[in-house]
């Protein structure tokens, strides 16, 4: 047990000391008989304690709890390369600006949920293992920036294998959890030496989308103020959407694709979909220190002490 007084304990004691001396002295005045003299200086003595107690505010320390989740484990894998700067998002916009404002509205309609976020340019990043922290998340993809390109060794979706099976498999040892993943990308691929099949981690995905930004008109790229430049064609690059790479990946993890290039109103039916299967549950954790009052019990116990003591004034007129 702990204390946290609602007031400093020197000042407190000092008040009840002065009172305590005050009501002996007017009980002493009384002419009543010693033993008597002794029940009145007993019985306001308890009083006054008990309210001292309740200032002190006593509390017991708890550090488990149980919260309320989803039980949904929902892992983003977004393309961070260059290409997804490209200009041609909902008209002339950044791909990243749409990717972006969608992670956004899904983290918003699956909040409660544990959510994991990986990225991947050259190399993959796991910007974050399942966390409840939603607010971690979308600050992680809100400060995504174009990659530094100078070292670049192009794109390829196969990139993020590894660190999206750690994480898949992770989340397949919960017991009644639900997996979702949403892959993020424009399909984009300047690099084909790494080949692998996502065909394996179906198993793992209970739901989820690949969603597909860019146009087939394409659009150009900005590093540095500047267009990037093709050494090929001797002119300004284009980035192009290639829906057939996002399709097949899709199919591979047995889950829909969806170009999201005009709006995401074909995400919210997906998104409802996976709020009907999914169930909230509670757990169980440790962590901070909480303090659970206890004065209630305290406060009882006055009550019936004043209660008594009422009923010997009105029937003695006097402590």
């Amino acid at each position: 047990m702990k204390f946290k007084p609602i007031l400093p304990p020197g000042l407190m004691l000092l008040v009840f000391v002065a009172f305590m001396a005050l009501t002996v002295y007017i009980i002493v005045r009384n002419k009543t008989t010693i033993l008597e003299k002794l029940f009145s200086i007993g019985r306001m003595a308890v009083i006054y304690i008990l309210v001292l107690v309740i200032g002190l505010r006593p509390v017991t320390i708890r550090t488990d709890y149980e919260f309320s989740t989803k039980n949904l484990d929902v892992l983003f894998v977004i393309d961070g390369t260059l290409s997804m700067w490209a200009l041609d998002y909902n008209g002339k916009n950044e791909r990243m600006e749409g990717v972006k404002a969608d992670v956004n509205y899904i983290l918003s309609e699956l909040a409660g949920s544990n959510f994991g976020l990986v990225t991947f340019d050259d190399t993959a990043h796991v910007l974050s293992p399942f966390t409840q922290d939603l607010k971690y998340i979308s600050d992680m993809v809100d400060i995504m920036a174009t990659p530094e390109t100078y070292y670049s060794s192009g794109s390829n979706l196969a990139t993020p294998y590894k660190d999206m099976e750690a994480l898949l498999q992770s989340s397949n040892k919960k017991e009644n959890r639900k997996t979702i993943v949403f892959f993020i990308s424009d399909g984009e691929v300047t690099n084909s030496n790494m080949e692998m099949s996502y065909a394996e981690f179906a198993q793992y995905i209970d739901s989820g989308a690949v969603l597909g930004y860019g146009s087939e008109a394409g659009g150009k790229m900005k590093e540095n103020h500047n267009y990037v430049y093709d050494y090929d064609t001797h002119d300004d690059a284009i980035s192009r959407i290639d829906e057939e790479n996002l399709k097949h990946i899709a199919d591979e993890m047995n889950i829909k694709y969806l170009n999201m290039n005009s709006g995401n109103a074909a995400l919210s039916g997906v998104l409802e979909i996976i709020k009907e299967q999914s169930t909230t549950v509670v757990e169980k954790g440790d962590g901070a220190e909480r303090y659970i009052d206890t004065y209630y019990y305290f406060a009882a116990l006055l009550a019936a002490m004043l209660l008594a003591e009422t009923i010997v004034f009105i029937r003695k007129g006097r402590l």
